[in-house]
């Protein structure tokens, strides 16, 4: 007989060294700093101004922890914009980013090359996959995917200024629960479950909103966590019942 563990319990023992982890420590950070600079202990200032590190240690957390190209690629971006920020706050080097900004499209266009000579995902938009595992990056663009694999196991969806609809109204998960990592900036993410999953919301959101309006129950049969960052963008997640959605 198996034994559901409360949604969003791990499954395992262990520590896994997530964005969300991060910024939280961070968040930490920052709380301990202001209060030593408010008793006179330290000067908070001469560290806040390598805040731009901040990027590199989300974009680190991402590049080690993702199991995707397109999540690995966004850490490498946050990587590098924490990088070029950091060296102008702190050592006032001059980067002209309007000279540089071009180099956005060589690595979005470099990484179009690559998933299309190595066999990425080139399904037509709404097309149906039975993929356990499945990866969506939407830069200034619209996506949807229907998903009707009978062991569904992860997701990675990124949206940049863009839009990401997920359907998994004719999926079903394993026996452990399902993982759904979302990454948003100024863009959405709409994920559709049917009434048998059971959610566990854990974006953290800052400038934005994730609503989770799904209506499975703890005991349910399929169990989906939703996890990530959602920045002045919306992360919505919804249950519906049968086997059709709408296309953008």
């Amino acid at each position: 007989m198996t034994t559901n563990l409360p949604l969003g319990q791990p499954s395992s023992p262990g520590v896994r060294m997530t964005p969300q982890t991060v910024l939280g420590a961070l968040i930490v950070v920052l709380g301990l700093l202001l209060t030593l600079d408010n008793l006179n202990v330290l000067e908070a200032d001469h560290i806040l101004q390598f805040w731009p590190l901040i990027f590199v240690a989300v974009g680190l957390a991402k590049v080690t922890q993702s199991d995707t190209t397109s999540g690995r690629v966004f850490g490498g971006v946050l990587i590098l914009l924490g990088t070029v920020m950091t060296v102008d706050e702190v050592w006032s080097v001059d980067v002209d980013i309007e000279r540089w900004w071009p180099l956005a499209l060589v690595a979005v266009g470099g990484f179009i090359v690559y998933r299309a000579m190595t066999g990425g995902d080139v399904s037509a938009p709404g097309a149906n996959s039975q993929d356990s595992d499945v990866s969506e990056f939407a830069f200034w663009s619209g996506k949807v995917r229907r998903n009707a694999s009978p062991g569904f196991r992860r997701a990675d969806l990124t949206a940049v200024m863009g839009g990401v609809e997920l359907d998994l109204r004719g999926a079903s998960t394993t026996p452990q629960e399902a993982v759904i990592d979302v990454f948003v900036w100024w863009g959405a993410v709409e994920i559709t479950v049917p009434p048998d999953w059971a959610v566990s919301n854990q974006v953290v959101v800052l400038m934005g909103g994730a609503d989770d309006s799904s209506t499975g129950t703890q005991d349910a049969k399929n169990r989906l966590i939703v996890r990530g960052f959602c920045i002045m963008g919306g992360v919505d997640i919804t249950t519906q019942a049968g086997s059709s959605k709408k296309q953008w």
